[in-house]
C-alpha cells in the first residue's frame, strides 16, 4: 500500500519542483532584466555629464579596483559595478538555472546561452568604448549590442511568466499582426540607433529651434525665417534624419492601434504613442535648453521604456498571451 502512495507523490512532487523552479527562474529573470535596465540609464548619464572617459583605463580604473573619489569618476565607476559586480553575478545564475533543470532547458537554454554570447560582446565593446577613446562607431555599436541583451532577457522573462500563468508554452502561427508588431521593434531599434548616433557625433545641438532645424535673418528686411529643411549634410543630416525617422514612427503606431482596435494590442499601441509623444516632447526640450543632462538621460530612459513595450507586446501578439484570460 505504502509502495502506491509512493508513486503516486513522486509525480507530484516532481511537478512541484518544476513549478517552484520556474516560479524562482522568473523572478530571477525579472531581476536580471531590470538590473541590465538600471546600467543602460547609467550609460547616457555617464555620456551627458562628460564622463565617458573618466576612467581611462579598463577594468581598473586609475590602476585601481576602487578609484580615489571624484564626481565624474565615480559616475563612470558606479556604471561599471553594476554591469561587473551586480548584473554578472545574477546573470551567471540565471543562466546555470536554465541549463540545470531539465524543463527550463527544453525552453530557454539557447536563449540564455545567446544572451551569454551577447553579454561577452557588450564587455568587449565595453572595454573598446574606453581603449578607443569613445569612438562613435564603438559606443553606437554598444547601445545597440545592449538593446538586443535587454531584448532576450525580456523575452526569457515574459515567456517564463507566460508559461507560468497558463501552465504551456505552444508556438501559434506567424501571423499579420506579429510581423507588424516585430517591424515595430526593428524600426524602434532604427531609430534608437539614430539618437546614439546623435549622441555619438555631439550632433544635439546642430539643429538649434523646434520644430524648425534654426532660423535665418534676413539682413535687409530684419525678418526671420524658420528653416525646417535645411541641407543635409554632417551634423545636421544626423540631427534632421533622428527627427524624420520620431515623425515616422508616430504615424506607424497610430496605425498599428487603428488596425488593433478590436484587441489588446489598442491599449498597448495607444500607450506607446502617449509615450513618443512625450518622448518627442522630451526632444524638443533638449533642442531649446541646450541639452540639460536631466533631460537628455530622461529622454534615453524613455526610449528604453519604449523598447520594452514594443518587445512585450510582439510576444504577447506572439503566443497569444494578450488575449489570454484566465479560467474561472
Amino acid at each position: 500500500m505504502n509502495r502506491r502512495q509512493n508513486r503516486k507523490q513522486e509525480p507530484d512532487s516532481s511537478m512541484e519542483r518544476a513549478q517552484r523552479n520556474l516560479r524562482w527562474f522568473h523572478h530571477i529573470s525579472l531581476g536580471v532584466w531590470i538590473l541590465a535596465l538600471l546600467t543602460m540609464i547609467l550609460g547616457p548619464y555617464v555620456r551627458a555629464e562628460n564622463a565617458g572617459l573618466s576612467c581611462p583605463d579598463w577594468p581598473l580604473c586609475f590602476g585601481h579596483v576602487v578609484p580615489p573619489y571624484e564626481y565624474r569618476v565615480y559616475l563612470e565607476f558606479i556604471h561599471r559595478v553594476f554591469a561587473g559586480m551586480l548584473l554578472g553575478p545574477l546573470f551567471i545564475v540565471w543562466l546555470l538555472f536554465s541549463w540545470l533543470d531539465r524543463n527550463l532547458r527544453s525552453k530557454f537554454a539557447a536563449w540564455t546561452f545567446l544572451a551569454a554570447l551577447v553579454l561577452a560582446m557588450q564587455i568587449f565593446l565595453g572595454r573598446q568604448t574606453v581603449t578607443m577613446f569613445l569612438n562613435p562607431y564603438i559606443v553606437k555599436s554598444h547601445l545597440l549590442n545592449a538593446l538586443l541583451l535587454l531584448g532576450i532577457m525580456l523575452l526569457v522573462w515574459r515567456r517564463s511568466g507566460i508559461w507560468l500563468k497558463t501552465g504551456s508554452l505552444e508556438k501559434k502561427p506567424v501571423t499579420a499582426a506579429v510581423l507588424l508588431q516585430r517591424i515595430l521593434v526593428v524600426a524602434l531599434l532604427v531609430q534608437i540607433y539614430l539618437g546614439g548616433r546623435v549622441s555619438a557625433n555631439e550632433a544635439g545641438l546642430a539643429c538649434t529651434t523646434f520644430p524648425a532645424c534654426y532660423a535665418v535673418k534676413d539682413a535687409e528686411s530684419g525678418k526671420t525665417d524658420q528653416v525646417f529643411f535645411p541641407p543635409m549634410t554632417g551634423h545636421t543630416e544626423m540631427h534632421i534624419t533622428h527627427r524624420l525617422g520620431g515623425y515616422a514612427l508616430f504615424l506607424y503606431v497610430a496605425f498599428l492601434a487603428y488596425i488593433g482596435r478590436d484587441s489588446f494590442r489598442f491599449r498597448r499601441n495607444a500607450t506607446f504613442l502617449g509615450l513618443l509623444t512625450l518622448q518627442i516632447l522630451l526632444g524638443a526640450l533638449n533642442v531649446i535648453y541646450h541639452l540639460p543632462v536631466p533631460v537628455t538621460v530622461l529622454h534615453s530612459a524613455m526610449a528604453m521604456a519604449l523598447f520594452i513595450i514594443a518587445v512585450i507586446t510582439t510576444i504577447d501578439t506572439r503566443t497569444g498571451y494578450g488575449d489570454y484570460r484566465k479560467p474561472a
